[in-house]
C-alpha cells in the first residue's frame, strides 16, 4: 500500500483479485509524488480504492480525482464522517447509462502492441502523448468543505478515452519498460448511481499526489526492481506450499501477506467499533462501500473566479 508520511492514516492501493499488489519505489519519481511500480498481467482486471483511518482528519472532506493512462478524471468523495469507512471507496471501472440503464465497464491491463518489424515512429503528436500517458494510474487529494447536496441528474456516460492503441514501433519506445496499457471491460449491469454533492474546494493544489505505474514482470526484472528467480511461482500457489517448500523470496512474500492480513484485520476491529459510535442520521449520506463506487457523484468542474489583488481564492463549483 502506498502511504503520505505527511498525512498518516491516508493509503491508496491498486487491487486484482481483490488483493492490493505489491509496491516498489520509484526512486524517479516526481518529487511532489508518491511514486510506486507495481507488476501488470494481462487480461487481469484491477481496481484502485483509497482508506483513511486515524489519525488522519476528519475536519473536511476529501476528494480524490483518478486518472487512468490521462484519461479524464473520475472522482472520489469523502464526507467528513464518512472518512473512516472501513471499506473506503473502491474505483473498478466507468459506469455510464444507455436506455435508461446502468452499466460499468471494468478497468484491464492490456499488453502493448509493440511491434518490433513496425517501420518509422509516427510523427504526430496525439501518438506522442497517448504513448506518454499510458501505464499510469494517478490519485490528486484535496480537502473539501461547504458540503451539500446537488439537483443535478447523473449524466453517465461511455468513456473512449481508453481505447486499445494500435502497433507501436519497438523503437518507439528508446528503452522504455512501458509494457500495459489498460482498457475497459465488457459491460456489466449495475445500480443507480446515489445523490450528488456540491462542495468548495480549500485549494486548488492538491495536499499529495500518487502514481502507480504499471509494468509486466519483465519489465520490472529489466528495471532491476525484482530480481529475476522473484515471484516465478504465480502468486496464489503460495498458499499451497510448505513453508519448508518456499524460496527465499516466496517466504517474504507469504510474511509480508501475513502482515497485511493481520494489520486489515487490526483496523477494521477498530473501524467497526468508531462507526458504531457514529450518530444514526450520519449513515444515509453516502455509501462508500466497495459497491458502490458511484462514478459520477462528484464529478464537478472547478475554475478560480477572477478577483482583484488581495482578495482570498474562491473555488466555483458547476
Amino acid at each position: 500500500m502506498a502511504i503520505c508520511d505527511d498525512h498518516p492514516g491516508l493509503r491508496a492501493e491498486i487491487l486484482v483479485d481483490g488483493q492490493p499488489l505489491q509496491e516498489y519505489d520509484d526512486e524517479e519519481g516526481a518529487p511532489d509524488t508518491i511514486s510506486k511500480y507495481v507488476e501488470a498481467t494481462s487480461g487481469k482486471e484491477f481496481a484502485v480504492r483509497v482508506i483513511f483511518c486515524q489519525p488522519f482528519t476528519t475536519q473536511h472532506g476529501v476528494q480524490v480525482r483518478l486518472s487512468v493512462d490521462g484519461a479524464s478524471d473520475r472522482t472520489l468523495f469523502f464526507p467528513p464522517d464518512k472518512i473512516y469507512s472501513p471499506a473506503g471507496a473502491t474505483k473498478r471501472g466507468v459506469s455510464f447509462q444507455e436506455d435508461g440503464k446502468w452499466y460499468r465497464r471494468n478497468y484491464r491491463f492490456t499488453s502493448l502492441n509493440i511491434d518490433e518489424e513496425a517501420g518509422n515512429i509516427p510523427s504526430d503528436a496525439d501518438f506522442t502523448k497517448d504513448l506518454t500517458s499510458k501505464g499510469t494510474i494517478r490519485l490528486a487529494f484535496r480537502y473539501v468543505t461547504n458540503i451539500r447536496p446537488s439537483k443535478r441528474q447523473h449524466t453517465g456516460r461511455p468513456d473512449d478515452d481508453l481505447k486499445v492503441m494500435g502497433a507501436i514501433p519497438e523503437k518507439a519506445l528508446k528503452g522504455d519498460a512501458r509494457s500495459h496499457q489498460a482498457t475497459l471491460g465488457d459491460p456489466l449491469p449495475r445500480s443507480q448511481p446515489r445523490g450528488r454533492f456540491k462542495y468548495d474546494v480549500l485549494r486548488s493544489a492538491p495536499f499529495v499526489k500518487f502514481d502507480f505505474k504499471y509494468r509486466s514482470l519483465a519489465s520490472l526484472k529489466a528495471l532491476q526492481l525484482i530480481k529475476g528467480d522473484e515471484f516465478d511461482e504465480a502468486p496464489a500457489s503460495l498458499e499451497e506450499l510448505r513453508e519448508e517448500e518456499m524460496t527465499p523470496a516466496q517466504l517474504r512474500e507469504a510474511l509480508r501477506r501475513s502482515r497485511k492480513r493481520e494489520e486489515d484485520n487490526q483496523r477494521i476491529k477498530h473501524e467497526n467499533s468508531t462507526i458504531r459510535n457514529v450518530k444514526r442520521e450520519h449513515a444515509e449520506i453516502i455509501n462508500l462501500e466497495e459497491d458502490d463506487d458511484d462514478d459520477e457523484v462528484t464529478i464537478l468542474e472547478i475554475r478560480d473566479r477572477k478577483r482583484p489583488r488581495g482578495e482570498q481564492e474562491v473555488i466555483v463549483l458547476e
